[in-house]
């Protein structure tokens, strides 16, 4: 649980508080729309990377709590908490970029 915990930091945005990150995310985009297309397209490419790399993440958790725990009621009942709280840090922040990516890159264009 250790490692996964550890590669969930090193995944979460650098945006702050998730009540920020609409602001943080059209900063950003509107930063790469100055840059241009490609800038533009970079920018996310960088978003559907994140989600995928979101999405293993969720696996990660899975399979962790599919092994199971081994100790003592208490100890094991605190893996499973922190299990659940690593849990919805990334489902919130996967479910955000989610969102943007289908509002503004959708993968079916409409032409």
């Amino acid at each position: 649980l250790e490692k996964v915990r550890q590669l969930i930091t090193d995944w979460k945005s650098e945006w702050g508080m998730e009540s920020t990150w609409p602001k943080k995310f059209h900063e950003q985009l509107k930063y790469a729309q100055g840059w241009g297309r490609l800038a533009t397209d970079v920018f996310f490419s960088q978003c559907e990377a994140h989600v995928e790399d979101g999405r293993r993440l969720l696996w990660l958790l899975r399979s962790t709590t599919c092994k199971g725990f081994r100790g003592m009621g208490c100890k094991v009942t605190d893996l499973y908490e922190q299990v659940f709280d690593l849990l919805t840090s990334v489902l919130t922040e996967l479910r955000f970029f989610e969102v943007k990516l289908d509002d503004y890159a959708p993968i079916s264009p409409l032409s």
